[in-house]
């Protein structure tokens, strides 16, 4: 029952964003599916003006912060929707926040960060004000993005060590050694790691699994992609060294049926269109 929609963002965010998305239900439902979110390297900024998603932890499903900086991804998350679905989002390019928030992302990784925590508790609530004075979707992202500009040209976050690295990961869909990839850019293997762990908040290996992971994703039908993450988690991918072997077998046996724990937004974030556009920079 969830509507969910995105478009690119202004000129000047491109190099940044990879796009603004909302999630909308404003008719009260109990009982609502749970969504799956795959690992991707994008943090987002997350908004949420109806009622917040809750997350599970452990066997818990906890209430999500209103406003918040949602880190990179080592594991999937399972979220929940709650009655009243009014969701907007920013979803940063990998390694893309540090230029609007001065914060080591390690600090981050797997993590709600309230915005209040980023900015102060006054700019974080005027901010959410702002948004809850807006008409629909399109005018909620018209102040996600007004805001986004202020910061970038006010200087408030810093410039991203790790965007060279991050690019030739993308471009070669992961298949690049580490030792490799810092020799490319003429870095210490030190140097790589740090960047990465203040830029992402995981090391270039982890990023390169994950990105791999989405390569093969991006290559797989509707059923298969949804019955194929399904079978790499149950198997423990993203806690075992080489699971990326087992995945590419499991994930390229066709299944007789999609599972029903999927939903409008985890079928769009593993949507081969969208991934390869993620890979390409656009």
């Amino acid at each position: 029952m969830l509507s969910y929609t995105e478009r690119r963002s202004a000129a000047a965010l491109k190099p940044h964003l990879e796009c603004l998305w909302a999630v909308w239900d404003e008719r009260p439902r109990e009982g609502r599916r749970s969504e799956r979110v795959v690992p991707d390297g994008c943090p987002e900024l997350i908004v949420h003006l109806g009622d917040p998603f809750s997350r599970l932890l452990g066997r818990r499903w906890t209430r999500q912060p209103r406003v918040f900086l949602a880190g990179t991804l080592t594991r999937p998350w399972m979220l929940r929707p709650g009655r009243r679905v009014r969701t907007l989002g920013a979803r940063f390019r990998p390694g893309a926040a540090a230029a609007f928030f001065d914060l080591p992302m390690d600090s981050a990784t797997d993590r709600e960060v309230t915005l209040a925590r980023l900015v102060g508790q006054t700019k974080a609530r005027a901010f959410h004000r702002r948004l809850a004075r807006a008409r629909g979707r399109e005018a909620g992202w018209a102040g996600v993005e007004a805001w986004l500009l202020e910061r970038l040209q006010g200087g408030s976050g810093r410039s991203g060590a790790a965007k060279p690295a991050v690019d030739l990961v993308l471009r070669a869909r992961g298949q690049v050694r580490i030792d490799e990839l810092a020799r490319r850019l003429g870095w210490g293997r030190r140097r790589l790691e740090r960047a990465f762990a203040r830029d992402l908040g995981i090391g270039p290996k982890l990023f390169s699994r994950i990105v791999r992971l989405n390569g093969v994703l991006a290559t797989l039908g509707e059923t298969e992609r949804a019955r194929a993450v399904d079978l790499a988690l149950d198997a423990g991918y993203f806690d075992q060294a080489h699971l990326l072997r087992d995945f590419r077998l499991l994930a390229g046996r066709r299944p007789l049926a999609a599972p029903a724990g999927d939903g409008e937004m985890s079928r769009h974030f593993t949507h081969p269109e969208r991934l390869r556009t993620l890979f390409a920079g656009e």
